[in-house]
């Protein structure tokens, strides 16, 4: 009788298996450090929970706390809106000065490590503390140049040289909102370059050399070479943007998430999973909108 050879792995398969392999660490983390605390806290929102003498004491309430967040809890729905509203605006503005910024630190000149760290720095220094020091007050010191720059770091530093140049009041204001957004957008957006940076770098050249024989332009080249080819990756930024946005220290709900934690954990729960649940339904569908469009380059 003939031996059978060994069956050998298709190449999807593999792939199957390496993607396996990257996720175990996630689901194995979930497991023994997040599904517990998760359980726990929607426990919580389906009680009324007070400190006892031996820690604490819960009693079941049912819908009441979700009732008075969505009925009685004004902040909530306002906070909510908020919340939309800012993503709504930033997640596009994010994308694409992520991409600007990326196809810039492609190209080959003298100092791009440099400037591509200066992107990505960040992402690796910009915790909730520091970025709110940098922003809004800086660190006590009295050097007087120190506090000048601070204060020019602030849309208000702005807006009062720009008032003394004589400019309108409404020109004045909407050129300050918008000097204050660049230093948030430019310290959101450090992973996202990254990620359109690994992928452009995966575009083979051949395409855009046999394009400039086609004699097309750059502009050409970038809407049928370019776009297409890194829209998995777009995917991916966008997803990573909304999920960013949410979880924002500076984020609306976030804060009333952590206002609450102390002396309500209960209503604190609530509003997680409130939370959790609206994240994930808009996650969901900018998923389902977005992934059609999702043009994957052919080996």
């Amino acid at each position: 009788m003939k031996r059978q050879g060994k069956r050998h792995m298709t190449l999807e398969q593999r792939d199957a298996w390496t993607g396996r392999l990257f996720i175990l660490p996630w689901i194995i983390g979930f497991l023994f450090l997040f599904a517990k605390p998760m359980i726990q806290t929607l426990i919580y929102s389906f009680q009324n929970i007070r400190f006892g003498s031996t820690g604490l004491i819960g009693e079941f309430i049912g819908f009441e706390n979700y009732r008075y967040a969505f009925a009685g809890d004004p902040d909530f729905i306002r906070n909510m809106s908020t919340a939309l509203v800012n993503l709504a605006y930033e997640v596009p503005i994010i994308a694409i000065y992520s991409l600007f910024i990326a196809m810039i630190l492609n190209h080959k000149f003298r100092g791009r490590l440099v400037a591509r760290a200066m992107f990505f720095l960040p992402v690796i220094i910009a915790t909730g503390i520091v970025i709110q020091i940098l922003k809004n007050t800086g660190m006590t010191t009295t050097m007087e140049e120190a506090e000048e720059t601070v204060y020019l770091f602030q849309s208000n530093g702005f807006a009062h040289y720009l008032f003394e140049a004589g400019l309108n009041e409404k020109l004045v204001m909407m050129f300050s909102q918008f000097v204050n957004r660049i230093f948030d957008i430019s310290w959101k957006s450090g992973i996202q370059i990254l990620l359109y940076l690994a992928g452009l770098q995966t575009i083979p050249r051949s395409y855009y050399e046999a394009s400039d024989i086609e004699g097309a332009t750059a502009w050409e080249s970038f809407w049928k070479i370019t776009f297409p080819l890194i829209s998995p990756i777009s995917v991916v930024v966008i997803v990573y943007t909304v999920i960013d946005s949410f979880t924002y220290f500076e984020n609306p709900v976030m804060k009333m998430i952590d206002q609450y934690k102390t002396m309500q954990v209960h209503y604190s729960a609530t509003l997680t999973w409130i939370y959790f649940v609206i994240v994930f339904i808009i996650v969901g569908v900018v998923m389902g909108i977005i992934s059609k469009r999702v043009q994957y380059m052919e080996d």
